[in-house]
């Protein structure tokens, strides 16, 4: 059983997406299996979801807390009375039971679950932990009713294409997205020069978008989104809405693509490209490697203001705000480097004098 989370804030849109459809009407016989909230639609269900959520506690952003549930592919099919069993268990051990809740059905494999978590008598529900809470809740369903255990499954460092995905594939005669920006982001790296402009240059080539999260406070990068330039949908539960390219994170595309280990790697990638160079300037490997890392350090961080009146102790204008420690150590690698060099040249000059 795989769990899938996500936080809302509107049940009718949620409801609308499962009742509806799809995004490549790919949904079939959409009907409820389970829940506790009155009406014989599911348009009034979720009226009923969304005004006692905003009559009691407006004041919340995100109230609604969504769960798919998947069968492993291998599993049988579960019938509808396993399907509302399987529900009210998860329900039950997430500690939603007195929350207005719906699980609806539109395919073999999974239902969707769509919870407020305003409570009926106006208290919140607590969502803590939410994600080991849902993968202890599967493994239990898991022996309950006989079904594989899907963690022993997953590969984090290469997340598996789901089913949809590839029977989405299949009718466009297409490989899954997901697999070919695996191959298209590590093509991108070994053709950049281990900069970020020629990493996000070369992705440009592959044909893959890509959109940094960049903070505004201090201007770093934390991670990048994926896409492909012909891979779009529109946004559930919006039938008819203009379609929007479809993003994967970094992590969802494979564990080695998140943000942290790509700049680690096309750090490297300079740095051995940095040492060829030595070779041909005179760089000892070690000043090659301070070189690359000093490089990449200034072209990962923010631009500092400097305050030209106040040169440093070598000439050079002084950063306004602290070095961050990425910046510190490429710094006194740098330093490092030039003092080596300058007592390389004094010992060949007092050679030559004598």
């Amino acid at each position: 059983m795989i769990p899938r989370i996500s936080k809302g804030t509107s049940a009718y849109g949620a409801l609308a997406y499962d009742h509806g459809p799809g995004r490549r009407d790919e949904h079939t016989n959409a009907h409820k299996v389970a829940g506790n909230v009155p009406g014989r639609t599911w348009r009034e269900r979720a009226r009923v979801i969304d005004s006692h959520t905003k009559t009691v506690r407006g004041d919340i952003s995100k109230p609604l807390h969504r769960t798919s549930l998947r069968v492993a592919e291998n599993d049988r099919a579960l019938t509808d009375h396993e399907w509302k069993q399987v529900a009210n268990e998860y329900i039950e051990r997430m500690g939603l039971t007195g929350c207005p809740w719906e699980a609806t059905r539109h395919a073999d494999d999974h239902i969707h679950i769509t919870v407020s978590r305003v409570q009926w008598d106006g208290k919140v529900a607590k969502v803590g932990h939410d994600y080991a809470r849902a993968q202890a809740a599967s493994r239990h369903i898991e022996r309950a009713h006989g079904l594989q255990d899907a963690s022993l499954k997953y590969d984090r460092s290469r997340p598996q294409v789901s089913k949809g995905e590839r029977e989405s594939g299949e009718r466009r005669k297409v490989t899954p997205e997901r697999e070919q920006l695996r191959e298209k982001l590590r093509a991108a790296e070994r053709a950049s020069d281990g900069t970020r402009e020629s990493y996000e240059e070369h992705l440009g080539v592959q044909g893959v978008r890509y959109r940094a999260n960049v903070s505004k406070t201090t201007g770093r990068v934390s991670g990048y989104s994926y896409g492909l330039d012909d891979h779009v949908a529109s946004p559930k539960g919006e039938r008819g809405a203009p379609k929007e390219p479809v993003w994967f994170k970094g992590s969802q595309i494979g564990g080695d693509f998140s943000w942290s280990k790509t700049q680690h790697r096309l750090t490297e990638l300079a740095a051995g490209r940095g040492e060829q160079a030595a070779g041909r300037v005179g760089m000892t490997r070690e000043e090659a490697r301070a070189e690359a890392a000093r490089r990449s350090a200034e072209r990962a961080r923010p631009q500092i203001r400097e305050d030209l009146t106040k040169p440093g102790a070598e000439g050079r204008p002084k950063p306004a705000g602290p070095l961050t420690r990425e910046q510190a150590k490429a710094e006194a690698a740098r330093r490092a480097a030039e003092r080596r060099q300058n007592t390389s040249r004094t010992n060949e000059q007092e050679g030559r004098e004598r």
